[in-house]
């Protein structure tokens, strides 16, 4: 087993060594908090134990490569905070070992493929702070029962709610402002929220939506907070 953790130096600059995945045995890569540029190398995905790639805050370019699903074994995958372009692949839905994936504050496009509804390991999925993501929020993500975590706010997906995130009785989080999404939220969604304190038979702790003002975007009666 080989472990590379390098996270939180900020002296670490340059492109991501091809090299590296020529290392059978990785299985951890942590480069995260560097200033490293240039795009993923295409070597990466022949570390194919590879369980966790934290690659989060550098200045990463380039688009998501369909090879990321080659890694199978995957479980963490952290790419936020970097500038990366491009649509979400359809390929990463074979992804099924995946827990973890934040992919916010880059500049990604399109909208989530149905294929990612392979994905059904997933506990966090953040997407946030990507505004020319497009398309709406995947009614798939109802049958993904892990998902403690989802972030699409200050993106331009539209649409309704799905009442299918109703059926996430272990979500905590679910952060929807700053988006073109409208109507109202789904009574579903709306009988996961923890109204109480006290009250740990329900674990929905957060709820955002464009919901403020005279005319608000979407009717929410019980977000946890209004934008």
């Amino acid at each position: 087993m080989v472990d590379i953790d390098f996270d939180g130096n900020r002296f670490i600059s340059g492109t991501i060594p091809a090299s590296l995945g020529t290392l059978d045995n990785l299985e951890t890569l942590d480069l995260d908090n560097n200033i490293l540029t240039g795009t993923i190398p295409n070597t990466l995905f022949d570390a194919s134990l590879m369980k966790a790639l934290d690659l989060d805050t550098n200045n990463l370019s380039g688009s998501l490569s369909p090879r990321f699903s080659e890694l199978s074994d995957l479980q963490i995958l952290f790419l936020d905070q970097n500038s990366l372009v491009g649509t979400l692949p359809p390929e990463m839905g074979t992804m099924n070992q995946l827990r973890f994936l934040t992919l916010d504050d880059n500049n990604l496009s399109g909208s989530v493929p149905s294929s990612w509804s392979g994905m059904t390991e997933l506990r966090v999925f953040l997407i946030n702070n990507n505004e020319n993501l497009s398309g709406t929020i995947p009614s798939f993500f109802g049958s993904l029962s892990g998902l403690q975590l989802i972030s699409f706010f200050n993106t331009g997906v539209s649409g309704t709610v799905p009442t299918q995130l109703g059926q996430l009785t272990n979500l905590r989080n679910l952060f929807l402002h700053l988006t073109d999404l409208t109507g109202t939220m789904p009574e579903e969604i709306c009988s996961l929220v923890r109204q109480d304190a006290s009250d740990t038979s329900k674990n929905l702790i957060q709820l955002t939506a464009d919901c403020g003002g005279s005319s608000p975007k979407l009717e929410c009666d019980c977000c946890t907070a209004c934008f």
